[in-house]
């Protein structure tokens, strides 16, 4: 359930009104990526481990840099522009550290925590900013749950990579608790997506709904911006 949800997210794309916002494709190729790297682990026999691991790796380098381009899209002002800085820089920076370690142990463990807790602070923000407003669009309600829902991923997938990956005692059961809070964690995350998804382009409401020029492109006009 959890893997196949990952793809709806991408499959709202077919809905003209979502279709117009640049920040929902980037979710959309986001959690098709999501759904992917995970889906070998429903095949019981066959399978080749070497398009496995460079699936993973290749979702490793981009997930982050997709986050951060969605949440740029999604804001706008000074906020867009310092995430389109951090947004340059992380990139760098994963190119500096692959040409300098490789495809090492090292370098996932650093691109998994850097993008982490840059994903997790930037979600709070999208969530303080829209707490901030009294008022807000269409489109802002739709994110906050993508916001909460990533805040939720990312911090409960940071725990859960601290208990998979320091089990001094190689206990499997460990491991299988681990994959379970895995699932449950991407599956209850893939619906709050959805949801925000849904609340902004399939639902109906009383008055017709025409983004603006600007919603169209970029994803909203923020009146306090």
């Amino acid at each position: 359930m959890a893997i196949g949800l990952c793809f709806v997210p991408f499959l709202f794309l077919i809905w003209k009104k979502i279709r117009q916002v640049n920040t929902y494709w980037v979710l959309g190729i986001y959690w098709l990526f999501n759904g992917l790297v995970n889906w070998p682990v429903l095949q019981t026999a066959g399978g080749s481990h070497g398009l496995i691991s460079r699936l993973s790796w290749f979702y490793t380098v981009t997930e982050t840099p997709l986050v951060l381009l969605a949440f740029a899209w999604a804001c706008s002002g000074k906020l867009r522009k310092q995430l389109l800085w951090v947004l340059t820089g992380y990139i760098l920076g994963e190119i500096i550290l692959i040409s300098w370690k490789g495809h090492a142990m090292t370098t996932s463990v650093l691109i998994f925590v850097s993008g982490t807790l840059l994903i997790l602070g930037y979600s709070i923000t999208g969530l303080v900013q829209y707490v901030k407003r009294m008022e807000h669009t269409r489109f802002e309600n739709s994110m906050v749950y993508v916001y909460a829902a990533l805040l939720f991923a990312y911090g409960s997938g940071g725990i859960i990579y601290i208990f998979a990956h320091y089990n001094l005692n190689g206990n499997s059961d460990n491991d299988t608790d681990s994959f379970l809070l895995y699932y449950i964690s991407l599956l209850l995350s893939a619906v709050v997506t959805s949801t925000g998804l849904w609340s902004y382009g399939i639902r109906r409401t009383g008055k017709a709904y025409r983004p603006t020029s600007v919603q169209r492109t970029a994803g909203y006009s923020s009146s306090s911006s």
